[in-house]
């Protein structure tokens, strides 16, 4: 057989659609747009999104994947419930990533590239829930360039999305999105003075003091 009959032809403009749907439904989640525990119909996302129910159905199916969406009922989905345990299996496998992101920016990170996490940080000072929220997703993005390891990137942007939708909920308790920039800012100094097992220590007590703030939130209904 030769090889360009091998089956393997791909329709990129589907493939593309695909996954412009899968981003739009999967940022209205994050935003809380489309809340936990909202029944998704196709004919509702059709319309939002004016796409085929095809494309809409292969969004969907990776968006279970990512759980950010599950069953609910035989046949029906919703968007994915906000539970403690939820949580503290997220963070459990968050902090030793986490830790392990930031000790390989101490150890591959050139000064640009923490000064570069810096001025982010400095930049989410507005008071501005939108405004953290970005600047803080921001900040992981350049964390895990700077790390340095395609690997560890793709296991932590396997949690991400999920974090990030608890990260709304979490820095709405009072006081919490200051006290996590400052977490953060201690993360960056340690970095800069490139003390990895206290930047890992730091990263890991950030963690910690993060799930702790999701799990208040979800006791107090905030989701």
């Amino acid at each position: 057989m030769a090889d360009g009959d091998l089956g393997l032809l791909v329709e990129r403009p589907e493939r593309l659609l695909r996954e412009r749907v899968t981003d739009a439904v999967r940022e209205a989640i994050t935003r809380g747009d489309l809340e936990p525990g909202r029944r998704l119909t196709e004919r509702e996302l059709v319309e939002l999104t004016g796409v085929s129910r095809t494309s809409l159905r292969e969004a969907l199916r990776s968006l279970q994947a990512e759980g950010l969406v599950e069953r609910s009922g035989p046949r029906g989905l919703r968007v994915a419930m906000l539970t403690a345990e939820v949580v503290n299996e997220l963070y459990d496998v968050r902090a030793p990533l986490e830790a392990a992101a930031v000790e390989l920016v101490v150890r591959n990170a050139t000064d640009a590239q923490v000064a570069d996490l810096r001025a982010v940080m400095v930049s989410a000072d507005s008071g501005e829930l939108d405004d953290e929220l970005a600047a803080t997703r921001k900040f992981y993005d350049l964390l895990l360039d700077a790390a340095g390891n395609s690997i560890l990137q793709q296991m932590f942007g396997s949690i991400e999305a999920r974090i990030h939708a608890l990260r709304r909920v979490s820095l709405r308790i009072g006081g919490r999105a200051e006290v996590s920039r400052r977490e953060l800012m201690e993360i960056i100094d340690l970095i800069a003075e490139r003390d990895g097992p206290a930047a890992a220590a730091a990263a890991r007590a950030h963690v910690l003091a993060a799930k702790a703030a999701a799990l208040a939130a979800l006791g107090r209904g905030a989701a």
